[in-house]
C-alpha cells in the first residue's frame, strides 16, 4: 500500500488531474453549447428572412394585381406591368403553395378577362386630340365589364385570404 509520505504527494496530485479534467469537460460542453445556440440562432434567422421574403412576394403580388386595373382604367402601355408582372409570378411559381398559385390564376384570369372588357368598352381616342368618340359597340362591352369587376374583387380578396392564411402558418412554424 500507500505510505502516508506518498498519500500526501499523490492528493495534490489526484485533485491537479481532477481538477484539469473538470474543466477541459467544462469548456467542451461550453464550446458545444455555444455552436449549438449559434446554430439555432441561425436557423432562426433564417426562417425569419424566408417569412419576410414570402411577405414581400405576396404583398408585391397583389400590388401588381392592383396595379394592372389602374393601367387599365388609365389606358397605359401593359409592356412595363407584364415584364414586372412575370417576374413576380416567376418567383411565385418557385416559392407559394399549390392553394395560393391556384387562386392567383383565377384571379390573374379575372383580371385579364375584366381588362379587355374593359378596353374595348372605352371611347376610341381621336389621334392625340384627347378627344373620343363613343359608339354604341362600347355598350356591350362597358356593361360586361360592369358584370366582370365585381368578380374580379371577389377574385382577389379570396387571393388575399389565401396568402394571409399562408402567412399564418408560417407564422406559426417561426421560433418564439
Amino acid at each position: 500500500m500507500w505510505s502516508q509520505e506518498e498519500f500526501k504527494t499523490a492528493v495534490p496530485l489526484v485533485v491537479a488531474v481532477i481538477t484539469g479534467l473538470f474543466g477541459a469537460v467544462v469548456a467542451v460542453l461550453t464550446w458545444k453549447l455555444t455552436g449549438r445556440r449559434e446554430r439555432l440562432k441561425l436557423r432562426q434567422e433564417q426562417q425569419m428572412q424566408h417569412y419576410k421574403s414570402m411577405e414581400d412576394l405576396y404583398a408585391s403580388l397583389l400590388e401588381m394585381m392592383h396595379e394592372g386595373i389602374r393601367y387599365t382604367e388609365a389606358r397605359l402601355n401593359y409592356d412595363e406591368y407584364y415584364q414586372s408582372m412575370s417576374s413576380l409570378l416567376s418567383r411565385a411559381m418557385l416559392k407559394a403553395p399549390e392553394e395560393v398559385l391556384e387562386q392567383l390564376q383565377l384571379a390573374c384570369d379575372a383580371l385579364s378577362a375584366w381588362s379587355s372588357e374593359y378596353r374595348q368598352g372605352l371611347p376610341l381616342l381621336v389621334g392625340n386630340t384627347g378627344l373620343a368618340m363613343v359608339s354604341t359597340q362600347d355598350f356591350p362591352h362597358q356593361e360586361k365589364a360592369r358584370e366582370l369587376r365585381p368578380l374580379l374583387n371577389d377574385e382577389l380578396h379570396k387571393l388575399n385570404a389565401k396568402m394571409k392564411k399562408d402567412l399564418d402558418s408560417r407564422r406559426k412554424q417561426l421560433p418564439t
